[in-house]
């Protein structure tokens, strides 16, 4: 098992190898929200620069909202050449969750990181659901990793991507 970073005996302890150490984290300040759009795009504040021949376990916690008609959907954009497969799990597509209770259907797949993966709703533009997604990418290139997302079926209603999400991302090697 590799670790990062790699501390040596007699290892100058440095502001930089600490910082290293930390894992990243991001989360949504304000909500998004998405209408007549089914193209999925970065969100605005759940993204990180990966660096080039790197491991990394990354976690994205999703709080949203949608009507049925619209739903949620999500892909990932990570660096060229990146490698590794992603968890969806949350309630699944065609799954309508009452105001009440937060049962029903899940989706439990693993997927490509462009893999479209559409969830469940509570059918309202303001009763916000849970859906996790992770993974662990091992790059070949540096680049950007984000939550992509849009409606699954275009509607006026917005599609909401809410504030307290967030975005997890560990260097593992």
């Amino acid at each position: 098992m590799a670790t990062y970073p790699q501390i040596l005996a007699g290892q100058r302890i440095t502001a930089g190898l600490l910082t290293s150490m930390q894992p990243q984290q991001f989360w949504k300040t304000t909500n998004t929200d998405r209408a007549s759009t089914t193209t999925v795009t970065d969100d605005p504040e759940l993204m990180a620069t990966l660096e080039a021949n790197a491991t990394y376990r990354i976690i994205f916690r999703l709080h949203y909202a949608a009507v049925d008609a619209a739903r949620f959907k999500t892909q990932w954009r990570v660096p060229s050449g990146a490698s590794g497969t992603r968890t969806a799990v949350g309630p699944d597509q065609g799954v309508i969750l009452s105001v009440a209770s937060s049962g029903g259907t899940g989706r439990w797949g693993v997927h490509g990181f462009t893999t479209a993966c559409t969830y469940g709703t509570r059918d309202n533009a303001v009763n916000l659901c849970s859906a996790v997604e992770e993974a662990v990418v091992t790059t070949t290139s540096s680049g950007i990793l984000a939550i992509q997302w849009a409606q699954a079926t275009a509607s006026t209603t917005a599609t909401r991507l809410g504030s307290g999400s967030s975005l997890f991302v560990e260097r593992l090697a």
